[in-house]
């Protein structure tokens, strides 16, 4: 594992550059209902990983390197971007197989075509253009390669308490109808939904109610032909 710096402007509206909250990131991941979410999100994520091959990926907003483990599982070749460097600095402790390095996705670092596979776990809600970071995303992209995004659903019982959190309140959510529309660029998306919340936050999956609420979490993965 490798952590690099590169000295561009931040240009995110970014809550994790502040230690308080990227050091309590992980914490979530410790209880019962992250657990619970987290099995949840990473079920239909290996769903769409099915027909996605192995080998070197970029991971836009790779956080604290809680999916960059789970992407290393899968076989993946990581190189991890973010850009705070406070939750650079945990996935750093994690000492994972991969190449981290803090840059501004508005303005990735690499050269045209250079990943067959971009991945990008619920970043798209704290940056500055997402359309342009999704532009970003699509150049680095090679022909015949797969996006796989992570998305929080602004239909969602957590975009209805988002300008009460911490950490939402200023995120951008998307519906699913606007996720698929942007995807468009790349081609035609195939889409999975899971954590269905009610509204005071009960975990209802796998029961006949979840089908009245709307997701929470929104993974799509879709090949660039275009």
């Amino acid at each position: 594992m490798s952590f690099f710096t590169l000295h561009a402007p931040t240009v995110y509206l970014n809550v994790f550059a502040r230690p308080d909250i990227a050091d309590s990131y992980d914490d979530y991941y410790r209880t019962d209902m992250g657990q619970h979410v987290d099995l949840l999100e990473k079920a239909v994520v290996s769903e769409l990983l099915q027909r996605i091959p192995r080998g070197a990926m970029l991971e836009a907003g790779c956080g604290t390197g809680h999916w960059s483990s789970y992407f290393l599982e899968q076989g993946f070749n990581v190189t991890g971007i973010d850009a705070s460097e406070a939750m650079l600095s945990i996935a750093s402790e994690k000492k994972l197989d991969a190449q981290l390095m803090k840059a501004d996705v508005h303005a990735l670092p690499f050269e045209d075509e250079q990943f067959p596979v971009v991945a990008s776990i619920t970043m798209l809600e704290f940056v500055e253009d997402q359309d342009c970071a999704l532009r970003e995303l699509y150049r680095v992209l090679q022909p015949g390669g797969w996006l796989l995004l992570g998305a929080l659903n602004a239909r969602s019982v957590l975009a209805l308490t988002q300008p009460r959190d911490e950490t939402f309140r200023h995120a951008n959510f998307m519906t699913p109808e606007e996720l698929t529309a942007k995807l468009q660029l790349f081609g035609e998306p195939e889409s999975r939904y899971c954590v269905h919340l009610t509204h005071d936050f009960q975990l209802i999956d796998g029961t006949p109610e979840a089908r009245y609420i709307h997701p929470v979490f929104m993974a799509a993965a879709v090949q660039k032909i275009r």
